[in-house]
């Protein structure tokens, strides 16, 4: 599979399976870039049928299928279980030089079981783009999230350098700002604290029993912001959190730490300690932003 600067898959056949959020903000943005030909598989028709009808695929289907033998890359938007069993029941359907990627956001042990069902000539990059916005679902999906966000990819021994180039290029011209390529281990501890350990603190500061129907009167941006990942997708989170069990746990217990040395400087009034911890928070999110912009 090659690709150019000039037509970016411009003769290329992409298949999306999962038509949801991140899948059809990766329709969108792959139709924007003018990416040749898209087709979708998603159980949800009308999903389908109002995609196409946006001109964001060509065609869809509720299923696997012969079709899916026109597609010189699959990306999988689905959850690890599901891409495992449609890549188990569909393989035969798969051209023979195809290129898979996915957007899981753990990643476990998960390509070499993906690898042991391709055959020799199929290609599986991990990757995981950290994209999305609040809600879920094909109406949610916008070209637009892939804008200065970060594409992680999690390659392997076996994958082709072209491939590795291939995945790279797209996530540039979908408009992200950094591609960075990391081992399976250091994803998952990586994501265990930038990801699952904030949505776990927003669902917490929601369930919080003080929160009550008198409490929108007195929000803010602070409220606002650290709870937005809060709107979650239950079971697809429920999944993710049990994926990295270990590494969120050790996060937790780090938090709970960090928590606890606040709690004692608020109960002995240590004042100084406390504008040191402020200060010292401050500085690091400063240099954060500053290193994520400057990249």
């Amino acid at each position: 599979m090659e690709d150019s600067d000039s037509g970016f898959f411009a003769t290329q056949t992409i298949g999306i399976i999962g038509l949801g959020l991140i899948g059809g903000s990766y329709a969108k943005g792959l139709r924007r870039i003018g990416a040749g030909r898209i087709i979708a598989i998603d159980t949800d028709a009308a999903a389908l049928r109002q995609a196409k009808a946006d001109g964001v695929i060509d065609e869809g289907y509720t299923a696997g299928c012969r079709a899916l033998g026109m597609a010189d890359m699959l990306i999988f938007c689905t959850d690890t279980h599901a891409m495992i069993q449609f890549v188990r029941d569909n393989t035969l359907f798969f051209k023979s030089d195809v290129l898979l990627t996915d957007v899981a956001g753990i990643k476990g042990d998960t390509a070499r079981i993906i690898r042991s069902l391709l055959t020799d000539t199929m290609d599986f990059v991990p990757c995981h783009p950290m994209a999305g916005r609040e809600g879920r679902g094909y109406g949610m999906a916008a070209a637009e999230i892939f804008y200065g966000a970060n594409y992680i990819i999690v390659p392997c021994r076996e994958n082709k350098k072209q491939h590795i180039h291939t995945i790279t290029s797209m996530a540039r011209k979908l408009g992200c700002a950094h591609v960075v390529s990391v081992t399976p281990e250091e994803h998952d501890r990586f994501i265990a604290y930038t990801s699952s350990l904030p949505h776990v603190l927003a669902t917490a500061l929601v369930n919080s029993e003080a929160m009550n129907p008198a409490v929108k009167f007195f929000v803010a941006g602070s409220f606002r912001d650290g709870t937005r990942v809060a709107d979650i997708n239950a079971p697809l989170w429920t999944q993710l959190f049990l994926a990295n069990k270990e590494n969120l746990l050790y996060e937790i217990d780090r938090f709970t730490t960090s928590l606890q040395e606040f709690t004692s400087l608020l109960e002995t009034e240590d004042r100084p300690g406390m504008t040191h911890f402020l200060q010292q928070a401050a500085k690091r999110r400063r240099e954060l932003v500053h290193e994520t912009n400057s990249r």
